[in-house]
């Protein structure tokens, strides 16, 4: 029987870790055909501890034999790593609540600053440094070994570790598969009626073909119509900028208006809540302020009711983790990400199409340059993972968006290598929420005051 290794690097980590484990103890094949071990690393010993406890409940319930163990060692974790899954933020919420906050305060409009804006650049240089680490760690000990990553920014990490070590790695997101969805509540029908095309960047994507699985009938015709009857105020937040994207460009976007808006300067108009989890009292408090009150996690908003009182317990950050650790057999079900079936597929040698990866362009998506990691569907097989080029080309206008955050990809990656606040500037200055100069230049400065301890040591030069 051949043996696998699947490294979870920030395995103490809710979302992604469960995830992972329980598409692993769910995959007949990962049970019965190979002689598996799951090493878990993360840097806090106590919460890839609490991981461990749970992935060996869940793996002896399902008698599955994997030989599953934990460490806070990343070379004993990767080495003779036939696949690494990534998901690595420090103190999250806290950093971004800076990213969110602190280009505000010195004028730039961004909606959400986690991918696209200028908070997301001080995002990529905080999670350059251990992507890199983890990256070269692999070159060490396990060169061969493919690089699965959910870590965000996801288009500037992926090509910061494409362009810098010679380890194969692949950006997965799902934001892809919720923009089906929204087609599909628009269309009424079920998602596995249509099929598509989509691509672009990650979380700035658009669908350029839909059609009906079964007739092969072009449904855009229809979508245009059941849009204009749809309430213009319904899923506001979530959808009333996908929806002027789709008057403006011709073709729908996805994932939604908090992702999309990171990437235009006119996205502020169409976001009501405004990141409602990093609302705050000015007059009380600054979240983004060491000894400040941890931003609320996203999920407290849908905790309670209106007919609940006011001091009624929401779901908080704490109550979430520890109901996620709390094992129920009858709870484990697929968690329809794809990093599973991907290792399968080149494992096993079966060939299987993926709705959405990020890697470097070469020639899938027109108008790009070949070495700027972009976002379309794939093939996975026995010899990796290769994007499927587009048919249809992307309107001039969103070719033109993205070719500026290619740009901004490049500016960050030397600003990295070149310890510059000076490349950094170029970078915010070419963003589309950009502040003026003067702001600009403040930003940086109180950012990289901010956030000394875990940024790069960068410098005007």
């Amino acid at each position: 029987m051949k043996k696998m290794k699947i490294a979870l690097i920030g395995a103490g980590s809710v979302s992604f870790a469960l995830g992972a484990l329980q598409d692993i103890v769910l995959s007949p094949r990962l049970k019965s055909q190979v002689e598996l071990e799951v090493a878990l690393m993360d840097i806090d010993s106590d919460n890839v501890e609490r991981t461990h406890r749970y992935a060996k409940e869940m793996f002896e319930s399902f008698s599955h034999p994997a030989a599953i163990w934990a460490t806070t060692d990343l070379e004993q974790a990767l080495t003779g790593a036939d696949f690494a899954i990534v998901a690595i933020e420090v103190n999250r919420y806290f950093y971004w609540s800076q990213d969110f906050h602190v280009p505000r305060l010195f004028g730039s409009r961004q909606i959400y600053g986690e991918n696209g804006g200028p908070g997301s650049m001080f995002h990529t240089l905080r999670n350059l440094g251990p992507m890199l680490e983890i990256a070269r760690m692999m070159e060490k000990v396990c060169p061969d070994a493919w690089f699965i990553n959910y870590t965000n920014p996801e288009a500037k990490l992926v090509e910061a570790i494409s362009k810098l070590t010679t380890i194969k790695i692949v950006g997965l997101c799902h934001g892809l598969d919720m923009g089906v969805h929204q087609l599909c509540e628009f269309l009424e029908m079920k998602e596995e009626e249509i099929g598509f095309e989509g691509g672009g960047l990650n979380h700035f994507g658009f669908f350029t073909k839909v059609w009906n699985k079964e007739t092969g009938e072009d449904l855009y015709p229809r979508f245009r119509e059941q849009e204009k009857k749809a309430n213009r105020l319904a899923q506001f937040d979530h959808i009333a900028l996908s929806r002027t994207m789709y008057q403006i460009y011709g073709y729908y976007p996805y994932p939604g208006t908090n992702h999309c808006g990171e990437y235009v300067s006119y996205a502020a108009d169409f976001y009501a809540g405004l990141s409602l989890q990093y609302r705050y009292d000015p007059m009380r408090e600054q979240l983004w302020q060491e000894g400040s009150r941890t931003p609320d996690f996203v999920y407290a908003a849908n905790g309670g009711s209106l007919d609940k009182g006011l001091f009624d317990k929401v779901q908080t950050q704490e109550s979430w983790v520890e109901q996620a650790y709390t094992f129920d057999k009858d709870n484990v079900k697929p968690s329809c990400e794809y990093a599973i079936p991907i290792i399968e597929a080149i494992f096993f040698d079966d060939e299987i199409h993926i709705n959405a990866v990020n890697l470097p362009n070469k020639g899938a998506i027109k108008g790009l340059p070949d070495d700027m990691v972009v976002e379309t569907q794939a093939i996975a097989n026995g010899q990796g993972i290769v994007l499927k080029p587009m048919t249809v080309e992307l309107p001039t206008a969103v070719i033109g968006t993205i070719h500026i955050q290619g740009t901004i990809h490049k500016l960050l990656l030397e600003a990295f290598a070149e310890q510059s606040k000076n490349k950094l500037l170029q970078a915010i200055l070419l963003d589309p929420q950009a502040p003026t100069y003067y702001q600009a230049c403040a930003m940086i400065d109180e950012m990289c005051r901010l956030q000394k301890d875990i940024l790069p040591a960068l410098e005007w030069k």
